[in-house]
This record gives C-alpha cells, sequence and structure tokens, in this order.
C-alpha cells in the first residue's frame, strides 16, 4: 500500500493513497466542511464511524453538526495512525482482510465497543477519497458492519421476544429460591461438558481422571453424564427457554447436585426444592440485583452470552487457577446426531417420527449448516482473555471443522497426560453454602422492588429494547411521543399479569 505526504495550496497536510489524493489539494477544511454539510441521518446519532477518515478534516465538522455524537474512524492504513486524535475512538482494521491468526475480526470489535444496542445509534460513513484508494478494504469493511448489526438485530429481537418470560422466570426463582451454596476459588483443572456428539468419545477420560478434576456440567450434557454413572461436582444452566427446563429433568431425579443457575434461566419448582442453588447474575441486569438486594440474598456475577458455554466459560475464567477443558464443544453440524446420547431434545424428536418422517430424515436434516453454531463458534474463535490460563477442547475421533481461537484442541491421550500430574482433590472444597435468612414478606418485597424499577430506563431497555431504540431515534417529538406511550401501555400490561401471581 503506497501512501505520500504532501502539502495542499493552502498549506495544510494531505496526502495520496495508491495514487489517489485522499484531500482537496487546495483547501482540505473546505472540503470536509462540505462533506459533513451533505450528511443526512434520519434519527439522531449516538456515534458516527467513519470508513478510513484518512487525516481526519471531516471528524472536526462532523462534529459541528453533530455535537453530541462521538466521531469515529475505521483504519485501514498505519501510516494515518498519528492523526487519531482527531478522533473520539478508532478501530483498528489495517489487518482484518489478512485474516490474520488470533486477530479479532473488524464485526466483533465493532460489536464489542458498541453493543447491539449502540450499533442502531450509530451512524457509518465513508471517506469519498478513501473509497476509491481503498476499494476491496471499503467493500470489506461494509460487510463486517453488515455482519455486526445483524447479530445485533438477531439479539435484539430474542430480548425482545423473550423478554417478558425470562421476567417471570426471574420472579419464580426470587420466589423459589432456598438452599444457596457459594463457588470458591478453584485450584485444580476444571472440566466443562456440552453437549456435542464429541462428549461420548470424552467420556472414558472423564471416569478414569474424575478425582483429579473438577465436574461442569452444562445443562444440555446433564443427562449423558448420569446415563454414564458420572455425577458432576455442579450443574450450570442459563437458558430462560422451554428446552432448559426438559434439560435439568434428570437433575430432579439426583440430590445434593447443586445447580449455577442464571436468574433468568427456566427450572423446574422441584430442583429449587431438592437442590442447593448457585446464583448467578448477570453484570447487566439491574433489576436482579435490585431483587437480590432487597431480599438480602447472596449470588455470583456472570457475564451474557448467546450460549450458556461461553458464560461458563467466562465464570470458571475468573475463578480457576488451572487448566480449563471441554468436551462435547463441536459447535458444528455433523453426520450423526446433533448432540451426544441420550439427549431430552433427541427423546422429546423420536416420539414424533413416523413412516414419512423418519428419524434417518431428521438426523439429515439436522447435518445441514446451523448459523446460531457459526455464531457461537465465531465468539468462540474471537474471544481473547488475560492471564496463563490454558483452555483445550477435547477431541473426538475426527478433528473439528472449526477452531476456536485461543482454545487448542486435543486428543484425549493428550488430556490425560497433562491431568495425570496432578494429585487427587476434594471438589467440595470449591462450594460453600450461603446463609440465607427468609424475608418475612417475600412476595411483596419482589412487588414493591418490581413497581420501583418498572419506572426506570434500565426497565425501558431490558424488555422493550427495539421500541426504545426507535424512541431515541425518533427525529420528532411526536413519534418520540407514540414509542413512549407504547412502553407505558405494555409495561402496565406486564405487571398485572405479574402482580396477580404474587397476592
Amino acid at each position: 500500500m503506497a501512501t505520500e505526504f504532501l502539502k495542499a495550496k493552502n498549506g495544510s497536510d494531505c496526502a495520496k493513497a495508491n495514487g489517489i489524493f485522499l484531500h482537496s489539494q487546495y483547501n482540505p477544511q473546505l472540503e470536509a466542511e462540505r462533506f459533513a454539510q451533505n450528511v443526512r441521518a434520519d434519527f439522531v446519532p449516538k456515534n458516527i464511524i467513519v470508513i478510513e477518515g484518512a487525516l481526519g478534516y471531516c471528524a472536526a465538522e462532523l462534529k459541528k453538526k453533530f455535537p453530541d455524537a462521538k466521531i469515529g474512524v475505521i483504519r485501514f492504513c498505519k501510516d494515518f495512525f498519528a492523526w487519531n486524535g482527531a478522533f473520539d475512538f478508532v478501530f483498528d482494521a489495517a489487518d482484518f482482510s489478512k485474516n490474520a491468526e488470533n486477530e479479532i475480526s473488524l464485526s466483533e470489535k465493532i460489536f464489542n465497543a458498541l453493543g447491539e444496542e449502540g450499533i442502531f445509534k450509530t451512524l457509518f460513513l465513508e471517506w469519498p477519497p478513501s473509497a476509491r484508494a481503498f476499494k476491496n478494504e471499503t467493500k470489506c469493511a461494509w460487510r463486517e458492519i453488515k455482519s455486526a448489526m445483524e447479530k445485533s438485530r438477531a439479539i435484539l429481537a430474542t430480548r425482545e421476544h423473550f423478554g417478558k418470560k425470562w421476567l417471570k422466570n426471574k420472579v419464580k426463582f426470587f420466589q423459589r429460591i432456598k438452599d444457596i451454596t457459594i463457588f470458591e476459588k478453584v485450584d485444580f483443572p476444571i472440566f466443562i461438558c456440552a453437549s456435542g456428539p464429541s462428549l461420548e468419545s470424552a467420556i472414558s477420560l472423564i471416569k478414569k481422571m474424575r478425582e483429579k478434576i473438577f465436574l461442569v456440567a452444562l445443562s444440555s450434557s446433564i443427562s449423558v453424564l448420569l446415563h454414564e454413572g458420572i455425577f458432576p461436582d455442579i450443574c450450570f444452566s442459563t437458558d430462560g427457554g422451554f428446552w432448559a427446563k426438559k434439560h435439568l429433568a434428570s437433575l430432579a431425579r439426583v440430590k445434593k447436585i447443586p445447580l449455577a443457575l442464571a436468574v433468568e434461566g427456566e427450572c423446574d419448582s422441584v430442583i429449587f426444592e431438592k437442590n442447593e442453588i448457585l446464583p448467578l447474575c448477570y453484570d447487566d441486569d439491574e433489576l436482579s440485583k435490585k431483587l437480590f438486594a432487597a431480599l438480602d440474598i447472596p449470588f455470583m456475577q456472570a457475564r451474557r452470552n448467546g450460549t450458556v458455554s461461553g458464560t461458563a466459560l467466562e465464570f470458571f475464567l475468573a475463578h480457576g487457577e488451572k487448566e480449563i477443558f471441554f468436551a462435547g464443544l463441536d459447535l458444528s453440524n455433523g453426520k450423526t446426531f446433533a448432540h451426544a446420547q441420550p439427549n431430552a431434545l433427541e427423546t422429546d424428536a423420536a416420539q414424533k417420527d413416523f413412516r414419512l418422517q423418519t428419524k434417518a430424515t431428521r438426523i439429515a436434516r439436522a447435518a445441514l449448516p446451523s448459523p446460531s453454531l457459526e455464531i457461537y463458534a465465531a465468539w468462540f474463535a474471537n474471544f481473547f482473555w488475560k492471564g496463563e490460563q490454558k483452555v483445550f477442547r477435547i477431541c473426538g475421533e475426527r478433528k473439528f471443522k472449526n477452531s476456536l481461537g485461543k482454545i487448542k484442541d486435543i486428543s484425549p491421550s493428550e488430556a490425560e497426560s497433562i491431568l495425570k500430574n496432578y494429585a487427587q482433590r476434594n471438589p467440595r472444597s470449591s462450594i460453600r453454602q450461603a446463609n440465607f435468612e427468609e424475608a418475612k414478606n417475600r412476595n411483596g418485597t419482589i412487588k414493591k422492588t418490581l413497581e420501583e424499577f418498572s419506572k426506570s430506563e434500565e426497565w425501558r431497555r431490558e424488555l422493550f429494547p427495539s421500541e426504545c431504540i426507535l424512541r431515541n431515534r425518533a427525529a420528532s417529538d411526536e413519534e418520540r411521543r407514540k414509542h413512549s406511550n407504547a412502553i407505558f401501555e405494555k409495561t402496565e400490561n406486564i405487571l398485572k399479569e405479574i402482580f396477580g401471581k404474587l397476592k
């Protein structure tokens, strides 16, 4: 990439890239001013991101037109980094088109910086001269921006769809929780079981090394482990949907296995009666934090993720000191069952098989590429953590089709060679029962907390994220009022339904 720096006629700095002038040869400031004047937005942007803004003349002019917006830039060329000070934030995409190993994709950088809501409050622009000088890079940038927006749209749709369900689950959680356990630091290897088909290849290793590991069963793998006579040290569930209850059904038949459960997770009442619960509260869940405080219930913090495996990884990286092993983390479709067996989804689906809709047809359909699994795999591939902890993924008979970035794929024999060096430990030493005094009027406290929180912006954003974004983007007071009224009506309906069950 050939870059050249020179002076414009008015004495200002100017630059060329790939033989194309990136700023006016006469008056770069006037060019930037005209560019900003021609920018049109049908909403009030919180952020404006310019694709390769070169020497940054446009930043000052955009700031004049949109004084409340932060101005960012996507950089293709390291030669322009000296002018990064003109912008409020910078995305370094100088190497993203090369797909460098261990390089986080531009779409992930954008999503991580702005979040699913912030992306839709952002105006993306391209600096015209740079678009001509960096044609391929600009196309790639727009593709990455589109990917970040599609991911954000999917997350917002999920939040909007499940918001009411998650709220009901939270209320049930605080009504039912009884015996509480808290997690301590683990100074020996942590073994996390997901439910991919490769889990079956790791069963013999788990049995052999059982006394040397702290064994974690993600909700969908519980049935597999219990079927093999393996009892995990703790189970881990975050899903707020219907199938979570199905996966946890086998746990209800086993006493004394603690369950780390997200507040909004779906769980049968019998498990609250029989098993200790380790309460997980997401770092962005303000309502649950207030309910924990009001009821004086201890909890542990977790990070929200599209998959329980991601939440578990971040949680145990924070609370472990040694290696972390994943089994069953395939995150891709194969030619057989989508999950290790037995599995609640397969058991339920098998009951619906018949002559014209056979088991073989169903399995073949499940082998098709899954957008959800691709998103989850991309998250792991782009996830980086600080510290020296090593994370491994145990392969089955065949190597995985995908790569998970810093997570290294190893065979069961390689895992055994690492684990055999550890002495036998007492897993229960990492879990302790917490003191919890029953509130005198639990339902009344829950109701009062909900009433107060329902007046907050956090409530609106949590339950009606899309409506809030539309309200905040509204260009007129009338349109803003329309969305505010819709939020108010929806809030009244939800509270009426929930309070009817808190009497």
